[in-house]
């Protein structure tokens, strides 16, 4: 017997998606710029010039028809598998089986075996069965269907909505999907929705779900470790599944929630890719697998092995979004598009990020009001702009065992509190920073002596440490709003310009208090929820304030921190030519000017590796460039080469910070020699910076094409030779030869003429800039 509709009202989402703007499933043909329906063939396209992704509802089933470059129109040439298989599960639609249609959003037990994107539980403790088209809408911009996840500014876009019910009208789902202004960028988020009177069980959300009719692809991801950020895997899918997640809290160093399908020959230079990326920092899995068929299908979004969630009736649940990228032109054009769509449509507000000068390194805890002062002319001097102060400024913090959760400065190290230091260094026109460790807490705090139950925890057990702290339990409004009123006034207090907002341990029993026993599967939903409350709070607060983000280096660097903060501290790991393949690791999808990278001492503090000077100073300059070492303890040698690389910095801060960045080396990403070409918008400067390892026994001249130079005009190589951009793409650029193990090298070009010219030295030799 079919249930009756609740008689409460239906949720907020719903009654927008019935609104009378609807576009109807029968009438004309709805065309609004980029999204198209076709009603006779119930058939949707969206598009823009460069990118088309097209879906069709086939017997009630949302179909992924076509993703790629742009279509003009859909025929439908390449048809569907439209015959049954042995144990198909339904029999009485045959020719006709889920298992193998590329669908948009599948289930479990429903006639289709692959990795589901959603489970839901009814109040019978049975899954909900397959859902099947309901109803649409077409809407202006990019709708978000919640106001507190990171969500990507699309302006002048629109966004298509689709209702899909199950057949007992239990479940609604909204599949929410809108390109991205010029970008062959798609944008995908899902909204469920509990029509009916008893409480649902969620337990798998994903995000995304792409089918396709083959499984000619390799899967690109990124893992790692703390100090071994961004390592690069390359391996073709074979049958069966390849999954990367982490159940840490955040995204974690061990695995980034972006991956990519390449075909096989793709390289940096040409071929096809697809890329995925989440806008969370959360716990999160994606899975790519290769069916019986050959078939394959890319699932990404939370990670459902600590995830539920209860959906109360009339209440709505929202994943993360997702990004889908696409290319034909290789590697480093599908990177280009991520860098652009995370610039312009995902970070804040393009501004100056500054060169800092961070005490930790100099100090560690041991930092005090006196010391920070010492610095500063040493500092201004050599060209910083920025001063932050590390761990170790609050009271009772000697070492980690000491006290966090308690924001105020430390009585014996600075008497006077924060505000002199903030004040001597804005009248010399430099900015101040701080960093911070907010969503943490210590059992020796004053804070958790008040409030114990404000820590993650599981009732009864001893608590598990890590680092000597807990965990603040962001998934309580109430601490989300402590942490807001602390760092608030913090902030205005001491006139901060900037924050590092460190996270340096990973979950471990991720329990609430204050949650009942059915919702602890929704702690950490929450919790990432509440930290982009807080986060977004700050923004609002105080729109000019720079926020590095931190997880013991880039451990949590992914879309959705990228929403709300200028910068990330790439690792911890602080050695120059290691930290570059990590940077070249990140650059598959993060833009330069995500990475900090500083100029630090040598013998390395974490490798003991001793590097070059030139190779320090110019490593240094990638992304965000500064300091770690303390400008007093600086040799007259280092010292100069430190000022004449910030000169050079501020000089080329827009192509450094903002510029193009393109891999030179069609190679495994991993090898020790990195070599990247850095352009202006408009092609008119670049630069080619190259970090290389071991030196070999035999010399020999690497030679690099260039690949994305303007071939119509000439450029001036280090104000010496010159040559047409045709030549450096084609028949590219001598490197010059390594000067012993770990050397570095830095090429500038710059257009001299709109006329093909060259005037090579008789030598042949094109020089290189040091310092």
């Amino acid at each position: 017997m079919a249930k009756a509709r609740p008689s409460h009202p239906r949720p907020l989402m719903l009654r927008l998606l019935t609104a009378p703007a609807r576009a109807q499933l029968t009438g004309g043909q709805t065309n609004m710029a980029n999204i198209e329906y076709d009603p006779q063939k119930q058939l949707f396209h969206l598009h823009n010039d460069t990118f088309s992704y097209i879906i069709q509802v086939i017997r009630g089933y949302l179909v992924k028809r076509y993703c790629g470059p742009a279509l003009e129109r859909f025929s439908g040439t390449a048809k569907l598998e439209d015959f049954s298989h042995a144990f198909n599960i339904q029999n009485d639609a045959a020719p006709f089986s889920l298992t193998t249609l590329p669908l948009e959003y599948s289930t479990l037990m429903g006639g289709d075996y692959r990795t589901p994107a959603y489970a839901v539980r009814n109040g019978h403790g049975q899954l909900i069965g397959n859902l099947k088209f309901h109803d649409f809408q077409i809407l202006a911009g990019n709708k978000n269907f919640n106001g507190t996840l990171p969500t990507a500014r699309t302006p002048h876009g629109q966004t298509l909505v689709i209702t899909m019910h199950d057949e007992t009208d239990t479940l609604a789902v909204n599949l929410k999907y809108t390109i991205v202004g010029d970008l062959p960028v798609l944008l995908k988020q899902v909204a469920y929705h509990n029509l009916s009177d008893d409480t649902l069980t969620i337990t798998h959300a994903a995000s995304l779900q792409l089918d396709f009719d083959d499984h000619a692809y390799d899967l690109i991801t990124l893992t790692g470790a703390h100090l071994s950020e961004a390592s690069v895997t390359r391996q073709p899918l074979t049958p069966g599944k390849k999954s990367i997640a982490s159940n840490y809290g955040a995204s974690g160093p061990q695995g980034v929630p972006a991956t990519i399908l390449a075909a096989p020959a793709t390289d940096n230079f040409a071929g096809e890719a697809l890329g995925m990326a989440l806008l969370w920092s959360g716990n999160f899995s994606y899975t790519a697998q290769v069916d019986q068929f050959g078939n394959s299908r890319l699932v990404m979004g939370l990670n459902p092995e600590l995830f539920s969630w209860q959906l109360k009736p009339g209440e709505p649940f929202v994943t993360p979004e997702a990004a889908v990228a696409y290319t034909t032109n290789g590697l480093n054009d599908l990177s280009h598009i991520f860098h652009r769509f995370f610039a312009d449509h995902v970070m804040p507000l393009p501004r100056k990020n500054l060169i800092e000068y961070n005490t930790w390194e100099s100090t560690y805890f041991d930092v005090s009001e006196a010391k920070v002062r010492a610095e500063i002319p040493k500092a201004e001097a050599l060209g910083v702009e920025l001063i932050v102060i590390d761990d170790g400024w609050f009271k009772n913090r000697p070492n980690d065992a000491g006290q966090l959760g308690d924001w105020v400065p430390d009585p014996v190290k600075f008497p006077r509190g924060l505000r002199p230091i903030a004040d001597a260094l804005h009248e010399r026109g430099l900015a101040f920073g701080l960093w911070v460790e907010s969503e943490m807490i210590t059992e020796n705090s004053e804070l958790y002596a008040e409030h114990p139950d404000w820590a993650m925890q599981y009732v009864g057990q001893k608590p598990l440490r890590s680092r000597n702290q807990l965990i603040l339990d962001l998934s309580q409004r109430i601490v989300q709003d402590h942490l807001i009123k602390v760092l608030t006034d913090l902030v205005r207090t001491n006139h901060i310009d900037y924050l590092k907002w460190d996270y340096n341990r990973h979950f471990s029993q991720p329990g609430s208090p204050v949650l009942p026993p059915d919702q602890q599967g929704e702690v950490g939903y929450r919790y990432t929820r509440g930290l982009y409350r807080v986060l977004k709070t700050l923004r609002d607060t105080f729109p000019d304030l720079l926020i590095e983000n931190c997880s013991s280096g880039g451990g949590r660097l992914d879309g959705g921190m990228l929403a709300y903060t200028d910068q990330t501290w790439t690792s911890d790991f602080t050695d120059p030519v290691y930290r570059m393949k990590i940077m070249n690791g990140f650059s598959l999808f993060f833009p330069l000017k995500t990475f900090v990278s500083h100029f630090t001492m040598s013998p390395n503090l974490q490798d003991s590796r001793v590097t070059p000077l030139q190779t320090r100073a110019l490593l240094s300059l990638v992304g965000v460039t500064g300091i770690e070492c303390p400008p007093s303890q600086l040799s007259d040698a280092e010292a100069a080469a430190v000022k004449a690389s910030f000169a050079f910095y501020k000089a080329n801060r827009t192509e450094l910070q903002n510029g193009s960045l393109y891999r030179l080396h069609p190679s495994h990403p991993n090898q020790d020699q990195v070599c990247w070409l850095i352009t202006n918008e408009a092609k008119t400067k670049a630069l080619v910076l190259t970090s290389a390892g071991v030196v070999s026994p035999i010399p020999h001249y690497q030679h690099v094409l260039l690949h994305y130079l303007n071939p119509e005009v000439s450029y001036q190589i280090n104000d010496k030779a010159t040559a047409t951009g045709a030549e450096l793409n084609y028949a590219g650029i001598t490197l010059p030869l390594a000067h012993g193990d770990f050397s570095a090298t830095l090429m500038t070009l710059r257009v001299v003429s709109h006329l093909p010219q060259t005037t090579a030295l008789p030598d042949g030799d094109i020089g290189e800039l040091r310092f």
